[in-house]
C-alpha cells in the first residue's frame, strides 16, 4: 500500500507510459518486487470477485498470522512462512512449507464456519518452488486434514502448480480445524514445498 500511495502522490498511475519508464529505472531485484506486488493485487481482486459471486470465502493466506505452525516431530530443517512463491514460472501468494528433516511440517487453522453456509470447497495449488534441484525420485507428501481426519493427500515433486478442489463436509456454525501438512519421503534436501492460494469457498443458503 505504501508503494501505491507513493505512485499516486507522483501522479504516475495516471500515465501508464510514465509508470513503465519508472519501473525500467529500478534494479532487477526491485522490478521483481513490483511484479510480486502486482501479482498480489491481481490475486486480491480475484478473491473479492469470487467472494461476491459465491457468497462466502476464507483465505488461508490472509489468516496466516492466526495459524499455528509446528512439526510432528523435531522442527530441525523446517521452514514455514508466508510469501509469494514461483512454481513453473508462475507466482502466487503462498504458504511455504519446507518439511523438517523427519516428520511433517503442519500449518493449523481454526476456521469459524458461518451459519447458513453450505457446499464448502477447499481450493488450492501445490508444488515445488523454482530453483529446487530436487531429484526425480525424491517425493514430498502433501496432505490436508479436517478435524483430525485426512481428506486429501498426494505424493509429488511437481515443479509446476497442481490445482486441487476438495469438497468438505463442514458444519455450519461450527469451528473447523484444518491442517496443511508436508513431509519429505526421501531426502530432505530441496523439498521446497508450497501451498498456492489456499482458500475455502461456500454458498450462502438463500443466494441465487
Amino acid at each position: 500500500m505504501i508503494l501505491k500511495a507513493k505512485l499516486y502522490q507522483r501522479g504516475i498511475l495516471n500515465n501508464l507510459s510514465e509508470l513503465i519508464q519508472q519501473i525500467e529505472t529500478l534494479s532487477l531485484e526491485n522490478r521483481a518486487k513490483v511484479a510480486e506486488y502486482v501479482a498480489f493485487l491481481q490475486w486480491q481482486e480475484a478473491q473479492q470477485q469470487a467472494a461476491g459471486a459465491e457468497g462466502w470465502s476464507f483465505s488461508f493466506v490472509e489468516a496466516f498470522k492466526e495459524a499455528a505452525v509446528f512439526a510432528s516431530r523435531a522442527a530441525a530443517g523446517m521452514d514455514v512462512t508466508l510469501a509469494p512463491a514461483t512454481v513453473g514460472g508462475e507466482t502466487q501468494p503462498a504458504l511455504w512449507a519446507h518439511p523438517p528433516l523427519a516428520g511433517q511440517a503442519i500449518i493449523e487453522y481454526h476456521v469459524p464456519v458461518p451459519q447458513q453456509v453450505s457446499q464448502v470447497r477447499l481450493r488450492l495449488a501445490f508444488g515445488i518452488r523454482d530453483g529446487a534441484e530436487i531429484a526425480p525420485d525424491n517425493l514430498v507428501a502433501f496432505s490436508v486434514r479436517v478435524n483430525g481426519l485426512r481428506v486429501w493427500g498426494q505424493q509429488s515433486n511437481a515443479q509446476s502448480w497442481q490445482p486441487v478442489e476438495i469438497p468438505l463436509n463442514l458444519v455450519s456454525g461450527d469451528i473447523a480445524r484444518i491442517e496443511f501438512a508436508t513431509e519429505a519421503l526421501g531426502s530432505h534436501q530441496w523439498t521446497w514445498a508450497v501451498w498456492g492460494e489456499p482458500e475455502l469457498r461456500g454458498k450462502v443458503i438463500g443466494d441465487s
